[in-house]
């Protein structure tokens, strides 16, 4: 009895499927930033460092007199992503995304609302963009975040 109780229990942890976040690996750094939401443009930068031995992968955002925080976790179990993004309001955001494919990630906003959908899309190593849709006073606001690795001098 004891050897299929084992067995029952390494069956399930092998059923789990391996977690993809290690695969962002290459995020870990410094970042360089632009946003662009119709005529408005901004520049940030993003350090990007893991937590929490490898399991949440942490982006800290500034710009000016600004900045956020996200946190971005794998359910390998259920093949979902999670981020959570504290603004410098004090607000936080969560958002859900369904799949393994860590070069392109479909979030959909959970909390507060449901209005916020954001893309994650890895051109390479050294770039990425995040496409975005948004509702504000009503319009739907669509942005693009396209970043460049910092180049050390």
């Amino acid at each position: 009895m004891r050897k299929f109780v084992m067995f029952a229990a390494l069956t399930l942890v092998a059923a789990v499927p391996a977690s993809p976040l290690s695969s962002l690996q290459y995020l870990v750094g410094t970042w360089n930033c632009t946003y662009q939401a119709g005529t408005m443009h901004m520049s940030y930068s993003s350090i990007y460092s893991f937590d929490r031995d490898g399991n949440t992968l942490r982006q800290v955002t500034s710009w000016g007199s600004g900045g956020d925080e996200e946190l971005i976790g794998y359910d390998a179990e259920h093949q979902s992503w999670t981020a959570i993004v504290l603004d410098y309001h004090g607000n936080a955001t969560v958002m859900r995304a369904t799949g393994s494919d860590p070069n392109h990630i479909v979030y959909h906003s959970v909390y507060p609302d449901a209005s916020i959908s954001p893309t994650f899309d890895r051109v390479s190593d050294t770039k990425y963009t995040t496409h975005a849709t948004a509702q504000m006073g009503g319009k739907t606001i669509t942005s693009v975040d396209t970043c460049d690795r910092a180049v050390n001098v």
